[in-house]
């Protein structure tokens, strides 16, 4: 069979998604781009640590968190495809793994994907090596056509992509999050030379962090005023008057320590 490969919107896809540099919003932009080559229904994109254990919440495309509660409650146990396809290195297309002439008669088919319409899937999990770093799951509805062998290939081509750019963004999350874990511990200890209250060491973090009264407010469950409450607790203890001054006395502080 001879296919056609869309080179210029593989190329494209591989521009766009190459250029996202943090691993949280990585899924979306890459569902979002695949659907230009591999049209679908629905989709979810699930990312793994090293233990194969969620990392996060999986980005899903027409999948609401009521389906996705019931597949992690019981459906999942059931999934006949993830029993036989999950941690394998090559696509796989719904039609050519199961007899659907008994499948679609199965509790799973039934009260799960034909009940969603996800009716045809078809996926790939990537890896670096041998490690898992995540899955991808398209679907179609049994009023769509079938997905087939171009998106086989062309899922296979970005999968090869996204494997090596996961893997550096995988790396990047994690010196992050020892950067940041460094830098609490020492902020925690600058800031018992200040005697703060646990409150205003955790207002603190956030306006180090760059957060503005109403992100500070929202991320500490707080009002505004009482923001700028702490603000200036944390102002007289630390003897400044605002913000560079504060952000230049802890990390002077910091690099002498």
């Amino acid at each position: 069979m001879n296919l056609e490969i869309k080179w210029e919107i593989i190329l494209d896809i591989i521009y766009k998604t190459g250029r996202i540099i943090d691993l949280h919003k990585y899924s979306y932009y890459f569902l979002k781009e695949l659907n230009q080559i591999i049209p679908f229904y629905a989709a979810n994109f699930f990312l793994f640590d090293n233990e194969k254990e969620l990392i996060c919440d999986p980005i899903c495309f027409n999948i609401s968190d009521s389906v996705l509660k019931d597949y992690n409650d019981y459906y999942w146990q059931i999934d006949d495809i993830r029993n036989l396809a999950f941690d394998q290195h090559e696509p796989i297309i719904s039609t050519q793994l199961m007899d659907y002439n008994s499948w679609t008669n199965t509790e799973y088919f039934n009260d799960f994907l034909a009940k969603n319409r996800l009716y045809y899937s078809c996926g790939i999990d990537i890896h670096a090596e041998k490690r898992l770093l995540g899955t991808i799951s398209l679907f179609r509805t049994c009023k769509d056509r079938n997905f087939g062998p171009a998106d086989l290939i062309y899922l296979n081509l970005l999968a090869k992509h996204s494997s090596n750019h996961l893997k550096k963004l995988f790396e990047i999350d994690r010196l992050k999050k020892q950067r940041n874990k460094k830098q609490e511990n020492i902020i925690i200890h600058k800031a018992e030379n200040f005697n703060l209250s646990k409150r205003e060491k955790d207002v603190l973090k956030l306006i180090l962090l760059g957060k503005t009264n109403e992100e500070i407010a929202k991320n500490l469950f707080i009002s505004v005023n009482t923001v700028k409450k702490h603000l200036s607790h944390i102002f007289n203890k630390t003897e400044v008057h605002n913000r560079t001054e504060l952000a230049s006395l802890i990390y002077k502080k910091t690099s002498a320590f």
